[in-house]
């Protein structure tokens, strides 16, 4: 046995499934129901001690018919033919066992293929009568009063085949889809003159906006874009961005370098020259230079907000409670720098030799003084022009 399964291990998975469901058939099945009708048959039918399953002459069952010379040369049976033994039975039920079970496995697989072949056919049929009986969607329901066909196949172009059925909200198919729930065929409500109208005059054109393809297009010409390191330039206005067809060159020479990203306002011809312009930047000033004419210009527009917005601007002391406030303000500003100086200790306008902070530091108390300069100017400005 130990051999046979090992033969059987070496086959095919699906010869060796055949081979042992066809043992199994004529162990099981077959071969016990014909040798127990051989060892029957044998039992009833046989005579003179002999197996009724023998084959040649047998001597006839009525003697008198026989002829008078025929048991001169009649050979003894016996000596002729031997009885079958149980080998032989048991060996002739195997083989018919096996060409029984072989003709009832061909059968049985022949069976399953039809009875698949018409489970499928049968599926099919269900299927193609359940696509029949679908009820058609809304959009083949629209009658041309609402929407004409061009507009309707441009409008659906702009969403994919999956979203028909189920438009966004934001989508002009959307409307149609409610239309279609509400007073599309079959239904009971009516549509009055205001819905018609109302439905009118905001039904889209088909030259009021772009197609599916014309969409991708055009996204597939922004992307191309993005990916030289460029974008386009939009000015914001109402109800969205205008496109002003000008190209910005974002990306610097590396592609992922972040330092090298530009801006219009960082990198923009206007934008470096006013920035170089400034105090803070511009080349051959000293610390204090930079720090007395930042801090004029802070006190100088620093004090408006709380002469004209503040609580006491409808009485006479408005210019001096705005002074008052805006040198307290320069003031809390200045020691914020002069704390940030002490602890982080910015190297910025440091000469060689220098303590660390030094040229920040006097930047800031010069700031602190021109502030307070500033605020005292447009103090007195106010009070002589006011009056």
């Amino acid at each position: 046995s130990r051999a046979v399964l090992a033969q059987l291990s070496c086959l095919p998975q699906g010869l060796s499934f055949f081979i042992i469901k066809m043992m199994r058939d004529i162990v099981a099945f077959t071969t016990p129901p014909v040798l127990a009708a051989v060892w029957f048959a044998d039992a009833m039918l046989k005579t003179d001690s002999l197996s009724a399953f023998v084959v040649g002459r047998t001597k006839s069952v009525n003697p008198q018919l026989q002829h008078p010379l025929a048991f001169e040369n009649q050979i003894p049976v016996t000596s002729a033919f031997e009885a079958p033994g149980p080998a032989k039975l048991v060996g002739f039920g195997c083989c018919f066992g096996l060409a029984a079970t072989v003709v009832r496995v061909a059968s049985c697989r022949s069976a399953k293929s039809r009875q698949v072949a018409r489970r499928a056919e049968k599926g099919d049929i269900e299927v193609a009568e359940q696509v029949e009986t679908k009820p058609l969607p809304y959009f083949e329901t629209i009658p041309k009063a609402i929407m004409d066909k061009k507009t309707l196949d441009k409008l659906m172009s702009t969403l994919p085949k999956e979203q028909w059925d189920d438009p966004p909200e934001d989508s002009y198919l959307y409307n149609l889809k409610m239309y279609a729930e509400t007073y599309g065929e079959g239904k009971a409500t009516k549509m009055g003159w205001w819905d018609f109208w109302y439905m009118t005059i905001n039904r889209p054109d088909a030259d009021e906006f772009k197609s599916g393809e014309e969409l991708a297009m055009e996204k597939e010409a922004y992307m191309r874009i993005l990916r030289t390191g460029q974008i386009p330039m939009q000015i914001p206005g109402p109800g969205g961005t205008f496109d002003t067809g000008a190209l910005i060159q974002w990306r610097g020479k590396e592609y992922f370098a972040g330092d090298q990203v530009q801006t219009p306002v960082t990198n923009g011809s206007f934008a470096v020259q006013y920035l170089n312009n400034l105090a803070f930047y511009r080349d051959g000033l000293k610390p204090w230079q930079r720090g007395l004419e930042i801090g004029m210009a802070h006190g100088y527009f620093i004090i408006g907000p709380f002469v004209n917005l503040g609580p006491l601007r409808n009485t006479p002391e408005a210019a001096t409670v705005g002074l008052l406030s805006g040198v307290a303000l320069i003031l809390m500003a200045s020691m914020g720098g002069l704390l940030f100086g002490a602890t982080a200790k910015p190297r910025y306008f440091d000469e060689e030799g220098d303590a660390p902070a030094s040229g920040f530091g006097e930047l800031i108390r010069w700031h602190a003084l021109g502030g307070i300069g500033g605020a005292g100017f447009a103090h007195a400005l106010l009070t002589v022009f006011a009056s």
